[in-house]
C-alpha cells in the first residue's frame, strides 16, 4: 500500500522497485495531474519527491519522515548550488560518515548521542568538520520544514583532543609550547622580506603579512584595488577586499560579509606593495601566480635549493627563504602562507592595537580572532605588572 503524504506518495510494487508520485496541477479536463518516477530504492523515492515538491514551491510534511541520504540529495541540488565548490567539495568528503554511519535513518530520529559515538573515533580536526557538515545539512532541513529544530544544536560534543606529542615535550618543553604558536616575529618578517624580494609571491606575502589578508583575498587584488592615501601627514597604502581567488574558482565572494573591507597596510610593507602595483594595469593582478600554484610555490622557497649548474628555471626560486644559522637551524621555519594572516594579528596586538580595531581589519568577529588569531604575550605583560606593582625596580 502506498504511504500517504501531503507531497504525494511512495509504494512498493510487486517487482520491488518503489515508485514516487506527487500532483502537478490539473489537466485541460479540471483532473489532478501526476507526475510519478520508479526507483531501485526507497530512500531514491523518498529523495526524487521531496526534490520534486521543492521545484514545485511546496512545503515538506514534517510527518512524512526523510531519511538522511535522501535529505543529502536534496541539500546537494539546492543549497550545493549556492556554496563556494571548496566548502561543497569538503562537506561531501565528512558526509561520506555520517551516511554510512546512519544513512538510512530518519534524520528526525538522528540524537546527539549517535553523533557523538562517531565523533569518538576521528581526529580533532575531522570531527570539527564532521560535525560542521553534519549541521548545516540539518540546519537545512529546518529551513524547508522538514525537521522542527536541530538537535545538535545547544548539545556540546566531546570532540576528541589535538594533543601534541610526548616526545616533543621530551626533548625542548619550550620549543614545542612555542612553536605551536605557528607565528614569525619581527625579525623574521624583516628578514624574509629581504630575502622574498623579487620572487613571484611576494605580493601576496605583502598583502598577508602586512594587511592581515587571506591568501585567496591577496591573490585577487587587482591594481584598482590599491591606492595611496595621506592620513595625518603619512602616505600609507590602502586595500580594496571584496574578492577571492582559489584554486577551484577563479574568482568569487569573500569568505564572509564582514570581509568585505578596506584595510591599511603596515609599513614599510605597504610601500614596497605600492611599488609592486604600479607595474600592472588597472584590472590585472598583483600578484601574477595563480592560485593553483601558490602553495607548492611557497613551499619551494623554503626547500633544499638545487645546486646543479643545470638546474631547471621552473626550481630557480628553490631554497630562496632557507637560511641556517650557526647551529644548522633555519632562520625562518616553515609555515604555510596562510600564517602570516596570523602573524600581522600578532605584530598589529603587541603594537597595542585594541583587539576590536584588530579584528575587524581582519574581516571577522572579535571572539573568532580570540580564538584563533591573537597571541597574547604574557612573559611581557607579567614583566610590566611586577614592574607596576613595585616587585621589581
Amino acid at each position: 500500500m502506498a504511504e500517504k503524504r501531503r507531497l504525494g506518495s511512495v509504494q512498493r510494487m510487486p517487482n520491488g522497485r518503489w515508485r514516487a508520485r506527487i500532483q502537478s496541477g490539473v489537466k485541460s479536463d479540471g483532473m489532478p495531474r501526476r507526475v510519478s518516477a520508479a526507483f531501485d530504492t526507497e530512500a531514491q523515492a523518498e529523495s526524487w519527491l521531496v526534490e520534486t515538491a521543492h521545484e514545485l514551491g511546496r512545503r515538506p510534511d514534517l510527518d512524512a519522515g526523510m531519511t538522511l541520504q535522501a535529505l543529502w540529495r536534496l541539500y546537494e541540488k539546492d543549497k550545493g548550488a549556492r556554496l563556494s565548490v571548496k566548502t561543497m567539495s569538503a562537506y561531501r568528503s565528512q558526509m561520506r560518515t555520517w551516511l554510512r554511519a546512519f544513512g538510512d535513518a530518519d534524520i528526525s530520529r538522528i540524537t546527539p548521542p549517535m553523533v557523538q559515538r562517531e565523533l569518538s573515533h576521528m581526529t580533532h580536526e575531522n570531527a570539527l568538520h564532521a560535525k560542521r557538515a553534519l549541521s548545516s545539512a540539518l540546519t537545512y532541513a529546518v529551513t524547508v520544514g522538514l525537521l522542527a529544530a536541530n538537535p545538535l544544536h545547544g548539545h556540546k560534543f566531546d570532540i576528541p583532543d589535538a594533543a601534541p606529542r610526548d616526545y616533543d615535550f621530551d626533548d625542548d618543553p619550550f620549543a614545542a609550547i612555542e612553536d605551536a604558536r605557528d607565528v614569525w616575529d619581527v625579525s623574521q618578517v624583516l628578514e624574509c622580506m629581504e630575502l622574498i624580494r623579487g620572487l613571484p609571491l611576494e605580493p601576496a606575502w605583502l598583502a598577508c603579512v602586512g594587511a592581515g589578508l587571506r591568501v585567496e583575498e591577496a591573490l585577487a587584488l587587482r591594481r584598482i584595488d590599491v591606492r595611496r592615501v595621506e592620513v595625518a601627514g603619512v602616505q600609507v597604502t590602502q586595500l580594496a577586499v571584496h574578492h577571492a581567488s582559489t584554486a577551484m574558482e577563479r574568482r568569487k565572494a569573500t569568505k564572509t560579509r564582514q570581509s568585505v573591507r578596506v584595510v591599511a597596510m603596515l609599513e614599510p610593507f605597504g610601500t614596497r606593495y605600492w611599488e609592486l602595483a604600479q607595474r600592472v594595469d588597472g584590472k590585472d593582478a598583483v600578484c601574477a601566480l595563480s592560485a593553483s600554484r601558490q602553495n607548492k610555490a611557497w613551499r619551494n622557497y623554503f626547500a633544499e635549493p638545487c645546486t646543479s649548474k643545470h638546474t631547471p628555471k621552473s626550481k630557480a626560486t628553490r631554497g630562496a627563504l632557507r637560511r641556517l644559522d650557526e647551529y644548522g637551524n633555519p632562520t625562518l621555519p616553515y609555515l604555510p602562507l596562510a600564517r602570516m594572516r596570523n602573524t600581522h594579528a600578532t605584530l598589529m596586538q603587541q603594537a597595542g592595537v585594541l583587539d576590536s580595531i584588530n579584528a575587524a581589519m581582519h574581516g571577522h568577529s572579535e571572539r573568532v580572532a580570540q580564538r584563533h588569531y591573537l597571541r597574547p604575550d604574557t612573559t611581557a605583560a607579567t614583566v610590566d605588572a611586577a614592574r607596576r606593582l613595585r616587585l621589581v625596580g
